[in-house]
């Protein structure tokens, strides 16, 4: 019975809830913040290739979090003694900050990029495979346009850096290049 009750309010609640959306114009529904989003990332946080969510916080949309899953790949070769190849397998988490009050904006953010880093090299005869974990902090800013249809998409550099340990990655720059859909 209790659960009947709380079912038939909570259907109220939804129904009623339903009706006033219902009742939004075309162009306050494209005015409304879009809090969550996806996007393909290229380079940057996510070391290659990644798939990014991001959810911008309701009372506060000009602040983000992030989470993603990513690939990256290098190899090199020095003439015919030695090569080597390296796949990563990562998780990229962040937060950023938007400043700007139109559909172009400036976007700040930092986070820490964790990942199974799968490293094989060959010199002359011998060779080695060896999987790693390791991470490194990343800093970025860059420009971010947000179309009235939910299009995104989002350019910029940050360097990359570590807190020292066994555990981390190379330091240095990236560029980033993302395309995305809020909703």
């Amino acid at each position: 019975m209790t659960c009947l009750m709380a079912g038939m309010i909570l259907g109220g609640t939804t129904a009623s809830a339903q009706e006033t959306s219902g009742s939004e114009t075309l162009a306050q529904q494209q005015s409304a913040p879009r809090l969550q989003s996806v996007m393909l990332e290229l380079g940057g946080m996510s070391n290659g290739i990644g798939l990014n969510y991001e959810y911008r916080l309701p009372k506060h949309p000009e602040w983000g979090l992030r989470a993603g899953l990513s690939w990256g790949y290098s190899n090199e070769s020095v003439l015919s003694f030695y090569s080597g190849s390296e796949r990563s397998y990562t998780v990229p988490l962040g937060v950023n900050y938007l400043l700007g009050k139109r559909r172009s904006k400036l976007e700040i953010g930092t986070g820490v990029n964790l990942g199974i880093y799968n490293t094989h090299a060959k010199l002359g005869d011998q060779s080695a495979k060896e999987n790693n974990f390791a991470y490194y902090c990343f800093a970025g800013a860059g420009y971010r346009y947000q179309g009235r249809n939910g299009f995104q998409f989002r350019t910029g550099l940050g360097p990359v850096f570590n807190l020292g340990g066994k555990h981390t990655t190379e330091t240095g720059m990236y560029v980033y290049l993302s395309f995305g859909w809020a909703f």
